[in-house]
């Protein structure tokens, strides 16, 4: 297991390598940083299978599609504003975020144009893992403050338990 940041650009990774679970989001404004606290949490647990690596993927637009390319399978977590309650997560797939707009139960992270368009334009490429799921966190504050509120604090165990669930099946 390796946790990094975002390689710089042109940077080189491993061909063909195994899962990335990749963070979005920016932990200094409030609960945008719930991807990069479940990854924090999933490294501190200790259980992650061999082939698994951790990247706070900050927050990128288009070249999100970089990150991605040349994995096997990839698992993003990130803020999303779903309508749900704060803390409220859910797992849903690339298609869904592409159509978060005509979907009134998902309306995307809120990177939802860089992500939905890196994810576009990766499939325009052929460059997307075969396998891609997203985790998306419902946050209660994005603001100008470090720091997740309580509900979303207390939602990353969860969030955690079910990635590394999927990680080991």
């Amino acid at each position: 297991m390796q946790t990094r940041t975002a390689p710089p650009d042109g940077a080189a990774r491993p061909a063909a390598a195994g899962t990335l679970v990749l963070a979005l989001g920016n932990p200094l404004r409030g609960d945008d940083g719930a991807g990069a606290a479940v990854i924090r949490s999933l490294e501190d647990s200790g259980r992650l299978p061999d082939g698994v690596s951790l990247l706070d993927g900050g927050t990128p637009g288009l070249e999100t599609v970089l990150l991605l390319h040349g994995y096997r399978r990839v698992i993003i977590v990130d803020a999303a504003e779903m309508g749900l309650e704060p803390g409220a997560w859910a797992r849903f797939t690339p298609e869904k975020v592409v159509s978060g707009a005509r979907d009134v139960s998902l309306r995307g992270t809120l990177h939802y144009a860089g992500l939905a368009e890196a994810l576009k334009l990766g499939e325009a490429l052929g460059i997307l893992p075969p396998e891609i799921v997203i985790y998306g966190i419902q946050p209660l504050e994005v603001g100008w403050q470090p720091g997740l509120s309580a509900p979303v604090r207390a939602a990353v165990p969860a969030v955690c338990a079910a990635i590394l669930d999927e990680l080991t099946e």
